[in-house]
């Protein structure tokens, strides 16, 4: 009897935990209201590059009064952004600052870095694909009002996309992760090569049809370059096999500007095609909202008795 009172205790105390946490959350969204104008700083997690990308353009959405971002995205060699020097801010690199002119800042907030407030990623990003990813929307919306280019890496993503537009009348994208990419998954599963195919082969290509391949290892990029002809790929930094992780995450040494233009750029590219085939992906998610009109074929597994768990995975 005494133990079962102790584990009624335990469940209680845990139960008041959890409304407390979701109550001091419920309080810092509403202590910012539509009527003020914010600026947002934007602090790094520690995990890749889309994450970190996605977490601001989930917060664009909650909070639609933004009227300045400060990027405080930081490289680092050990925090799966290893790219140009230690210290160094990256969206900075790619971004033009926002500020609206005009506009007295009211209110300051300033996001946690470990804070994502529910925004669709890991397994629950699933619930934003095939017939539910109208729900993308917003995101569509505030990438449009808020991102806009250097003009150098603008250059390169209309060359790229001219090149990729070029004889054809449809492009079908797809995106391949290594299989280090299983725990994001529904099913704890990546998608195989024939789940792919499969996909692929049911779209109508009664158009000239093309393929853009973004594939984070040379394995199944070499698969994928022989089945699906003709295809248009970036040059770009790559695991060797579709066993380990994206060279990113990588703890020896900084890449170069290069290279983290390049992360951009192949997500940015493949949001040109009209169709995406595609696994449980930061990188597919935000290709989706880059394009709403951009038809989402999801070719993870679903699993309807899954527990939700919303957190971002730290190697995408």
């Amino acid at each position: 009897m005494k133990k079962n009172n102790k584990i009624i205790l335990f469940i209680i105390l845990l139960i008041i935990i959890l409304l407390y946490f979701l109550f001091q959350r419920k309080i810092l969204h509403e202590s910012f209201d539509d009527v003020k104008n914010i600026k947002l700083i934007m602090n790094e997690h520690h995990s890749g590059f889309f994450c970190n990308f996605n977490r601001l353009i989930h917060y664009l959405v909650l909070y639609p009064n933004v009227k300045e971002i400060e990027f405080n995205i930081l490289a680092r060699i050990n925090k799966h952004k290893p790219f140009i020097g230690d210290g160094v801010e990256l969206f900075s690199q790619l971004f033009e600052h926002y500020k609206e002119e005009n506009s007295e800042i009211n209110e300051i907030l300033d996001i946690d870095g470990n804070d994502f407030k529910d925004m669709p990623t890991d397994k629950g990003a699933y619930k934003y694909y095939n017939e539910n990813r109208y729900k993308l929307n917003p995101y569509t919306k505030v990438f449009k009002k808020y991102i806009k280019l250097k003009p150098d890496l603008q250059e390169m993503l209309n060359i790229h996309i001219n090149i990729l537009r070029s004889d054809c009348d449809q492009v079908i994208g797809i995106l391949v992760r290594s299989n280090s990419l299983a725990k994001e998954q529904p099913t704890d599963k990546m998608p195989t090569r024939d789940d792919y195919l499969n996909a692929i082969h049911k779209i109508n290509k009664s158009k000239k049809t093309k393929y853009y391949l973004k594939v984070d290892n040379d394995e199944d990029l070499e698969f994928y370059k022989s089945k699906l002809q003709p295809n248009y790929y970036l040059d770009i930094t790559r695991s060797k096999d579709n066993k380990g992780d994206a060279p990113h995450t990588n703890d020896s040494k900084f890449l170069p500007l290069k290279d983290l233009q390049d992360t951009y750029l192949d997500v940015a590219i493949l949001s040109n095609c009209e169709y995406l085939v595609h696994c449980v992906s930061n990188m597919s998610t935000a290709s989706l909202y880059m394009n709403k009109k951009q038809k989402s074929i999801c070719v993870s597994k679903s699993n309807f008795y899954y527990k939700e768990r919303i957190y971002c995975h730290f190697n995408s």
